[in-house]
């Protein structure tokens, strides 16, 4: 007989249906950005007379929609049980698992901020609910870290810091993986009791001192989301080379002080020694007089 593991704790987001307003927009901004696609297919078509680009334009066509319907209609269910943690889809009558854990496969369960690209760490990210991952905007803030930091925390503004959910990390095949999702008080609680010491562990340690190119472009946009990433700059040589160019610029104050000095004490000399100064130009001249004369 088969053994049924009892169920700990269940949490169930079904869909809420979009307002009129929200569906309607929605539906603008799908039809604008296949317009878009559109022009661009055709552009590239007439370019290089290849027709495969309308397979392209039917793929990013197809994961919009799916994309919409995942936000606007599709539910999510969480189930701990004894010895597993399973995170499934829901969409109509039929239910997906997306991800099934054994819960001693588990590494850790933190909270994730929008501006952590995950995929930093984790060979796969699964973003159990979309709104657990960072989002269009954050994208777009990764991508313009390569080129300038203020961009990048311009475009995210002050979402790169905002909680978006929460991320398992475990371990299967020997590689570590992590999936988002955005559990409420009740099932976290019973998650934290089930994984003890591993709860709200920072498993980023173990990538301490990542320095690729594109790992130091985030820190250096988003430091407070990247503790373990090497920055670009030291701090203790950014520090040193701020305490010399200060040096600097208090000497040249110091020199442009000792310069206009005695130009004020030539104006506030005494008047008496103006006066000796032209009784001894006097007393030269008369005296080249005399040797002219003889």
């Amino acid at each position: 007989m088969e053994h049924i593991e009892p169920i700990i704790a269940q949490q169930k987001d079904r869909a809420k249906p979009p307002t009129g307003k929200a569906f309607l927009l929605g539906v603008a901004g799908i039809v604008l950005r296949l317009a878009v696609c559109q022009l661009m297919v055709n552009a590239l078509i007439m370019l290089t007379g290849a027709g495969l680009f309308n397979v392209a334009f039917y793929l990013y066509a197809v994961w919009l929609l799916l994309s919409f319907m995942r936000r606007t209609v599709a539910g999510y269910t969480y189930t701990l049980k004894e010895t597993t943690l399973i995170l499934q889809r829901q969409s109509g009558d039929s239910t997906t698992a997306l991800v099934e854990i054994p819960l001693e496969a588990i590494r850790a369960v933190r909270q994730v901020a929008a501006g952590e690209r995950l995929r930093l760490y984790y060979r796969q990210v699964t973003a159990v609910d979309p709104k657990s991952a960072p989002g269009g905007r954050m994208r777009l803030a990764f991508a313009l870290s390569l080129f300038s930091a203020r961009m990048a925390r311009l475009a995210a503004g002050k979402r790169a810091g905002e909680a978006v959910g929460y991320v398992v990390v475990y371990e299967e095949g020997g590689q570590l993986r992590a999936c988002t999702f955005r559990p409420d008080e009740d099932f976290l609680a019973a998650l934290g009791d089930a994984v003890g010491e591993r709860f709200c562990a920072d498993d980023r340690e173990a990538f301490r001192g990542m320095s690729t190119l594109y790992a130091r472009a985030l820190k250096r946009a988003f430091p407070a989301q990247y503790p373990t990433v090497d920055p670009l700059v030291d701090e203790r040589e950014l520090e040193a080379a701020r305490a010399e160019v200060h040096a600097r610029r208090e000497q040249r104050r110091a020199k442009a002080a000792q310069s206009a000095e005695p130009k004020g004490e030539r104006a506030a000399a005494p008047e008496g020694t103006a006066k000796r100064r032209r009784a001894h130009a006097g007393q030269d001249k008369k005296t080249g007089k005399r040797e002219q004369d003889e």
